[in-house]
């Protein structure tokens, strides 16, 4: 293993269901997408220019993909299909087992659940970001 790498194990989900309170979302096993939005082009070409000229837009920071164990009872998954059903704006937080953190806020536009044969029943829900996502150090 690389010197300098970060192990997944004890990565952990939240959501800000209250105030300045988070609650770990139980049961994740796996994210993808973050930070990989994109920005739009806007064409700035006018008559004098000799080929096409461009500026990029706002970043987009487009959707975060979440995995889990479907745990029905759990306090941070009941929140994440409330907040969905009412299309709510809600502050998530990624935290990597060495402390980093990834602050930003979303819509849950899916909770999706799913199994297969001789499995745990699993849970698929994808992350709507709006707004800049905030990385903090570990301290």
């Amino acid at each position: 293993m690389a010197a300098n790498t970060i192990n997944s194990a004890g990565t952990k989900l939240e959501i800000n269901l209250t105030g300045s309170v988070y609650t770990q979302v139980k049961g994740f096993t796996s994210f993808s997408g973050l930070g990989g939005g994109s920005a739009a082009v806007i064409d700035t070409t006018d008559f004098d220019s000799q080929a096409k000229e461009k500026a990029m837009g706002l970043p987009d920071e487009g959707q975060v993909s979440i995995g889990l164990l479907y745990l029905p009872a759990d306090a941070g998954q009941v929140g994440m299909r409330t907040v969905r059903n009412t299309r709510a704006a809600t502050k998530f937080r990624i935290t990597l087992a060495n402390g980093l953190k990834f602050d930003f806020t979303a819509y849950v536009l899916t909770f999706e659940r799913g199994a297969e044969q001789d499995d745990q029943i699993k849970v698929s829900s994808n992350l709507e970001i709006t707004g800049a996502i905030t990385e903090t150090a570990a301290v």
